[in-house]
């Protein structure tokens, strides 16, 4: 998503490092009886001394006047006291409210003292100004405001004006070329981004928008992963460059890595005092799936792994050869051992020894390519942090981190090749701390602060990168992924002259979308009365089609004379049409077999991979085989499952039903109607299959492989059209032009597209 560089890589540790009492225990411990008006407590050590209670709020609600307490040496709680430093007796659960908005030359109403979740504010501008950013926004049940700071520009300075984030104040008005403005929040907000921004001759403002948010808030799981994916997607795409967008409040990246180029991802993982066993092995796993996801991108990545507490230590090694193999990387992960990596690390947090350790691996690794300067100057860096930021040895971590951004030349025209992220993991979260090392860049977002209980949430989203360059076979997964995103190929062939007509096509590269040949039977009349349909339901473009090419071989009437009327062998067609189609969240083509980029998404050697091993993995011949297709019936898409019958046994089966269509009654040989070009799915011997419906045809039957869509199959036809029938007959079967016996018609077309792997 997601959207840029992508991608790369997570896995979140929860870590919330509680402070450790050093006093001996001198057998004292606190009252247990220790409760919060509106909450639960979480309560360690049974409660004696150094004991922490943790105060747990529902959604939408936060501990009042602090979130965890520590039993002294004398058996009592610490105190707890308000910002004004008086002592409160009884704690409780207090609603978010979000802070005020504020806007230049123009009004917001309702202007309220205070606003709650689902409470909105409209914005309006002075005559003269543009209204920019939300004109509306939405207060959430964290205390933040949906949407992007609403703003009146009147276009008369060399940069946009900045806006004033709600609940913070600015100083600077002009916006000319050096022009500087500064921001403060109120209120004991903490200020997350810059604090001070430059206009630059380009129109654009140094580092990156700042909001003021509640010591206590968290980020919706959606937004790590809208905010995440955006700044980090496209540098797993293949595309050169991405334009910028200039629209106020969007997120992107100008900057994509191009096809060849490296990445060195280090992650860095507080594994000090408070650490669960429980968490550290969801934390680890998350990462080796994440791992796992990142190598099935055309991207070179190695990685350095670095755990630490009062001292780090280095699990991966980037500058070891085997840092480039994901499943080494993973392999090491899953060796790890809890009670081992806590030990080592010992209680305390050094964040700047955690940095310096990354710093020490990069210096070797620059060393080690000492004859290759400019190869080095070329890798993007990614650092990804996991803790509370409550760092209580080695001193701020900030000087350690401006020392990598000199090591590695990061100026203002280098900015792309390092990005610096934090993940702040827990309630007692040290903002500040975490701010001052996150990157700042425009229209991006590095520093992020999770619940605990959100972590799978947050890392199933942020899998769904929202932008992906021209990457084939990519889908939206997340929670809320409906229609045309969990699909991005999908496609309808329409007609002007006949509404009642449609099939169905994929997209398979920018000008190109692949569908059945008998969707163009008749083209006597050329194709000026169809069009190709792509998007997402409520803004669908009609696109002009140039060309049709259908595969030599189809002749719908070539049996005519032994009485089968119509002969769909063949029934394949690819549709050039006039405008290139711009990849985004609901439109992306999908895998091609014997190609390099579904070698990538299968995980084998580009230059090793051959045709029969897509085959092998993609269409065994031992069993059946789990696939998908977008049925529409009655006009309402959906994606159905089916099980393609490769077997020995299951495919004869599949195959003889194709006898009881009604326009095949008479055919007394199965063959003469389906040949070795037809995959078959259908029927209810183990399990009901969903079956294709009219208008289906030419839509594409594919096999997802983990992160990945790969088409192996084309719609042509099915024996029975049930679509409305809640129990489908056994025989009720559909057959699909299989992808595998035509390629060499597909590259001699595609080429220019797609990478085929060697067919001979």
């Amino acid at each position: 998503m997601g959207l840029v560089r992508i991608a790369y890589l997570i896995l979140f540790v929860f870590l919330g490092t509680a402070y450790q009492d050093e006093n001996i225990h001198n057998g004292a411990s606190c009252d247990l009886n220790i409760t919060i008006n509106g909450g639960t407590i979480a309560l360690s050590k049974g409660g004696v001394v150094g004991s922490i209670v943790k105060y747990i709020c529902p959604l939408g609600f936060y501990p009042y006047p602090v979130s965890s307490r520590t039993c002294w040496t004398n058996g009592k709680w610490s105190l707890m006291r308000n910002p004004r430093r008086q002592i409160i007796r009884n704690a409780e659960c207090r609603a978010f409210k979000c802070p005020k908005p504020s806007i230049e030359q123009g009004t917001f109403f309702p202007n309220s003292v205070s606003y709650v979740a689902g409470d909105s504010v409209n914005f309006e501008c002075d005559d003269g100004y543009q209204l920019l950013g939300s004109e509306s926004r939405t207060c959430l049940i964290n205390g933040r405001w949906n949407g992007s700071t609403a703003l009146c520009e009147d276009g008369l300075d060399t940069c946009l004006n900045p806006g004033i984030p709600a609940g913070s104040v600015k100083s600077g008005t002009s916006y000319g070329i050096d022009n500087k403005v500064k921001y403060v929040c109120l209120n004991s907000l903490a200020l997350i981004g810059s604090n001070e921004r430059i206009c630059l001759e380009t129109g654009e403002w140094t580092g990156s928008e700042p909001t003021c948010e509640h010591e206590h808030s968290f980020d919706l799981p959606e937004e790590v992963a809208s905010h995440f994916s955006a700044s980090f997607a496209r540098i797993l795409s293949e595309s050169n460059v991405v334009k910028k967008s200039d629209s106020p409040g969007s997120y992107g990246r100008r900057l994509a890595l191009g096809q060849g180029q490296k990445l060195h991802i280090y992650i860095i993982l507080d594994v000090s005092g408070s650490i669960k066993k429980e968490e550290f092995h969801q934390s680890r796993n998350a990462l080796t799936s994440f791992i796992d996801m990142i190598s099935r991108f055309e991207v070179a990545v190695n990685y350095g792994v670095v755990t630490f507490g009062s001292r780090s230590e280095i699990v991966v090694n980037i500058a070891q050869f085997e840092s480039g193999f994901s499943d080494f990387v993973v392999d090491v992960l899953n060796d790890l051992k809890f009670e081992e990596v806590t030990k080592a690390s010992q209680t305390g947090t050094n964040m700047t020894g955690a940095l310096k350790t990354v710093f020490q691996m990069m210096v070797l690794k620059k060393a080690s390519m000492k004859l290759k300067e400019s190869e080095w100057r070329a890798v993007r860096h990614a650092i990804m942090i996991f803790t509370d930021g409550r760092t209580n040895m080695g001193g701020s971590p900030k000087p350690m981190m401006d020392q990598i951004h000199r090591f590695l030349d990061i100026e203002q025209s280098r900015e792309d090749f390092l990005d610096v992220y934090a993940f702040g993991l827990g309630s007692n979260v040290d903002r500040d701390e975490i701010n001052a090392i996150t990157s700042k860049k425009d229209k991006e977002k590095h520093a992020f602060f999770l619940q605990t209980d959100d972590l799978p949430d947050v890392f199933n989203s942020i899998l769904d990168l929202t932008s992906v360059g021209n990457l084939c076979g990519f889908a939206n997964k997340s929670l809320s992924a409906t229609g045309q995103s969990a699909y991005p190929w999908f496609v309808e062939v329409v007609s002007n002259q006949n509404p009642e007509f449609r099939c169905s096509g994929s997209i398979v590269a920018s000008e190109w979308i692949l569908t059945a040949a008998h969707c163009f039977e008749d083209l006597s009349g050329g194709v000026i009365g169809k069009k190709i349909s792509v998007g997402p339901d409520n803004e669908r473009a009609e696109l002009s089609i140039e060309r049709v090419l259908k595969h030599p071989g189809y002749n719908l009437t070539s049996k005519k004379e032994k009485g089968i009327r119509e002969f769909y062998d063949y029934d394949i067609a690819l549709v050039k049409i006039k405008s290139r189609l711009n990849f985004t969240t609901f439109i992306r083509p999908i895998c091609l077999p014997c190609t390099m980029e579904t070698s990538v998404a299968l995980r084998m050697s580009k230059n090793e991979a051959s045709c029969a091993d897509h085959k092998k993995e993609l269409l065994p011949i031992l069993r059946a085989v789990d696939a998908k297709f977008v049925q529409k019936d009655h006009y309402h898409p959906a994606l159905k499952n089916v099980r393609i019958k490769t077997g020995e046994s299951e495919r004869p089966l599949c195959e003889h039903d194709a006898l009881k269509a009604s326009i095949y009654v008479n055919v007394s040989d199965v063959k003469d109607v389906v040949t070795d070009r037809f995959l078959c799915t259908g029927g209810s011997t183990r399990m009901d299959e969903a079956i294709s419906c009219k208008g289906d045809s030419g839509g594409p039957l594919y096999i997802q492989k983990l992160y990945r869509n790969i088409q192996v199959g084309v719609v042509s036809w099915g024996v029975k059209n049930l679509c409305s029938v809640e129990r489908l007959p056994r025989e009720a079967r559909d057959f699909h032009i299989n992808l595998f016996e035509v390629l060499g018609w597909l590259k001699q077309h595609l080429a220019n597209s797609t990478r085929f792997l060697d067919l001979s």
